[in-house]
């Protein structure tokens, strides 16, 4: 069951989303509370490649395009283009100077890693090499210097990536060559995509691509596989750990509803500190299933220096989980399951034996006084899950703590702190089959108190995933 988020809890700002290759899974590492954000979108899923820019091709006109540089003028032509039936014609008209052309997209912000690429012909003269751009309106160009250009009559891709730096802005892009009057080269397939990777060139009118907008005057996509998404109604999430002999169900994806196609998940038990794979397969409404996706990810443990080294988690209340200061080391140990019996005649014992019990420990925390309300609330809410970083050669458990032991160490805990002990008996993993979706801090208690109407949840956000996960997935 999706939940609402409570509008007193901290804000998360959720870093990358990663994504499958078919585009259908999606995942947000949430390193406040060492979860993962689970989305699959079946309906709408992530793009494999998207292009900024709004006229990339010039199949209809030169809006949303404008000069770079001077002495330079350009025309649409349709005798000649490496996609669709148009280019531009650049002609220099000046001594020898770089200029080019410019592509308009919307406005990029500083951290975005842009792929920009354009395919260039030489029609005549012998231009050298110039730059590719990014620009902010009419402020300075960014410039990133080309070490070549194609030989003429060739229709040649020429790119470059760039990361815009913490000041740095771009809503256009384009190249320059440096030529002198009388040289003659056509651009065509301008993309610029916010990835690192170089995509075949995409815009609406390729085969598998859409337009965001108006053809030939927005952004636009390529799609994933199609996928039948009014016919999803569930789908199971499940994740794989290292050295496990099977993958085991996401507590909130075993099942998921997935509401028009669209799912989701909050996974807060997967080891810290080493990869982990998840997996999504949509089930339909006749029954069958489709096909999986998945993705692969490191939920951080941890670091080796951070004084709160254990983490402290609530199953049935992630918002509760803390991370603590693990004590002095006291050793575990495992019971032997055994029955022994007396045999005539011969000085040894018959034994019986089973699996012996997993290893239990006596453990030592230090707790910051400001956390303390916040520890005795999570101690006793239910199964908890123990995680340390995998250096510590301890396994995740899963336990119900019995006897709890609670000291201060400063004046009345005013001062200082306080050392718990607790024990660790582990349990086995609980049923996850059936489960809600719980989140840290969300509920739906709080849709009341945080919107007066259904029609301010709807315009808060804008898709069943974003309400979901307050936009951690969207």
């Amino acid at each position: 069951m999706p939940m609402i988020v409570d509008p007193s809890a901290p804000q998360i700002t959720p870093p990358t989303t990663l994504t499958s290759p078919d585009g259908f899974l999606t995942a947000v590492v949430d390193e406040q509370w060492a979860g993962v954000y689970l989305g699959v979108d079946y309906k709408s899923p992530a793009d494999t490649a998207r292009n900024l820019a709004l006229n990339p091709s010039a199949e209809v006109d030169l809006s949303n395009t404008v000069t770079l540089g001077a002495s330079i003028t350009r025309s649409r032509i349709t005798t000649d283009a490496r996609f669709g039936t148009a280019c531009v014609e650049l002609t220099h008209t000046g001594a020898a100077a770089q200029a080019g052309q410019l592509w308009l997209m919307p406005e990029q912000g500083p951290g975005t890693t842009l792929r920009i690429s354009i395919w260039v012909k030489v029609v005549s003269g012998t231009p050298t090499p110039g730059y590719i751009a990014l620009r902010h309106g009419t402020d300075a160009p960014i410039q990133i210097p080309l070490s070549a250009v194609p030989a003429a009559g060739n229709w040649t891709r020429l790119d470059a990536s760039y990361t815009l730096g913490p000041a740095e802005t771009a809503d256009r892009f384009g190249i320059a060559l440096n030529g002198a009057s009388g040289v003659v080269w056509r651009a065509d397939a301008a993309m610029c995509d916010p990835s690192t990777e170089l995509h075949p060139y995409v815009d609406g009118a390729q085969p598998g691509c859409v337009w965001d907008g108006t053809p030939h005057a927005s952004t636009s996509r390529r799609l994933t596989s199609a996928q039948p998404w009014q016919d999803v109604r569930k789908v199971h999430i499940t994740r794989q750990d290292p050295g496990a002999a099977e993958a085991v169900g996401v507590r909130s994806g075993d099942l998921a509803w997935a509401v028009e196609g669209v799912g989701q998940a909050y996974d807060h038990e997967a080891p810290l500190g080493v990869a982990v794979v998840y997996s999504a397969r949509p089930q339909y409404a006749d029954g069958s299933w489709g096909e999986t996706s998945s993705l692969g990810l490191v939920v951080p443990a941890p670091a080796p220096a951070a004084s709160r080294d254990l983490w402290l988690k609530s199953l049935d209340e992630p918002g509760l989980s803390m991370r603590v200061m693990y004590g002095p080391d006291q050793g575990t140990t495992s019971e032997g399951r055994q029955e022994t019996a007396d045999r005539t005649g011969t000085p040894y014992m018959a034994v019986a034996y089973d699996t012996a019990a997993a290893p239990a420990e006596s453990v030592q925390v230090d707790v910051l006084a400001e956390d303390i309300e916040q520890f005795r609330r999570l101690i006793r809410a239910g199964v908890l899950l123990a995680q340390v970083r995998p250096g510590y050669q301890k396994p995740d458990r899963f336990f119900v703590p019995g006897t709890v032991g609670e000291k201060a160490t400063g004046k009345l805990g005013v001062t200082g702190g306080y050392t718990v002990t607790f024990d660790i008996v582990p349990i086995e993993r609980p049923a996850a089959a059936g489960q809600p979706m719980r989140a840290p801090a969300w509920s739906y208690d709080a849709l009341a108190a945080a919107f007066a109407t259904y029609d301010a949840v709807t315009a808060s956000y804008a898709t069943y995933a974003a309400l979901a996960t307050n936009g951690a997935v969207t």
